[in-house]
C-alpha cells in the first residue's frame, strides 16, 4: 500500500467514485469504508449510481477533500458536472486530476439491503498523485464543513420527493444550517463562500415546493 495514502480500517470517509459508462467517465461521491481490505459503499438502489455500479465491475476511488469537485460530481443538473480538462484517464479508469490519490477497485460482489445495495471491493492498486506529493493542507473546518453543507443538501434534495419526510427534513435542514454557520466563520475564499451560498439557495426552492 502505498505510504503517501493512509486509508485506516472501519472509519467511514467521504470519497469520489468513478466509473467509465460505456465511453463516458461518470462521477459521484459517496462514503466508503475500508473493512479487512476490502472497500464497502452503500448506495440507493433507485440512484442512478446502483445501476452503473452493478453494470460496470471496475471503479475508482478518487481522494479529495476539495469541496468544488464534490459540490460539481454531486449537483450535476445544476453545474454540468465535472469538465473534461479535470478528469484523466490512467490505465483506462477515469479519475479526477486534481485528487490527492486514487483506489483502483474491482466490485466483489454486491446485495440489496431495504432500500440500499451495498457493494464490496477488491483493491487492485492505490496510487497517490505527484501532483500533490507533500502539498496536503491540513485539516479544514471549512472544507470539512462546506463537504457537510453538500451531503445533507444532496438528503434534502432526494427526500423532498417523498410524502411524509417532514421530520427528517427538519433534521437535515438543522444539520445544514449548522454547517453554514461554521462555513461562514471559518472560510476566506470567495469560490467556497460561493458555493456555500448557493446550496443555501438550492435547498430553499426544494423545500418551497
Amino acid at each position: 500500500m502505498v505510504e503517501f495514502l493512509k486509508i485506516r480500517e472501519k472509519v467511514w470517509y467521504e470519497g469520489i467514485v468513478s466509473v467509465l459508462a460505456g465511453e463516458q467517465p461518470y462521477f459521484t461521491p459517496l462514503g466508503f469504508q475500508l473493512v479487512n481490505g476490502v472497500v464497502k459503499l452503500k448506495v440507493y438502489s433507485s440512484a442512478k449510481t446502483s445501476s452503473l455500479l452493478t453494470t460496470y465491475p471496475e471503479a475508482v476511488l478518487n481522494i479529495t477533500d476539495d469541496p468544488y469537485l464534490f459540490f460539481l460530481s454531486t449537483f450535476k443538473e445544476h453545474t454540468g458536472g465535472i469538465p473534461k480538462d479535470e478528469v484523466e484517464f490512467i490505465n483506462g479508469y477515469p479519475v479526477l486530476r486534481k485528487a490527492y490519490g486514487y483506489v483502483m477497485m474491482k466490485r466483489r460482489k454486491f446485495s440489496p439491503q431495504g432500500e440500499v445495495l451495498l457493494f464490496d471491493y477488491n483493491i487492485e492498486k492505490i496510487m497517490d498523485n505527484p501532483l500533490h506529493r507533500g502539498n496536503i493542507e491540513p485539516y479544514s473546518r471549512c472544507r470539512a464543513f462546506l463537504i457537510e453543507m453538500i451531503i445533507y443538501a444532496s438528503k434534502i434534495r432526494d427526500v423532498s420527493i417523498k410524502e411524509g419526510a417532514g421530520d427528517l427534513l427538519n433534521r437535515f435542514e438543522k444539520s445544514l444550517d449548522y454547517s453554514y454557520e461554521i462555513v461562514i466563520k471559518t472560510c476566506m475564499d470567495q469560490a467556497e463562500l460561493g458555493i456555500a451560498n448557493k446550496l443555501k439557495e438550492m435547498v430553499s426552492g426544494w423545500l418551497r415546493k
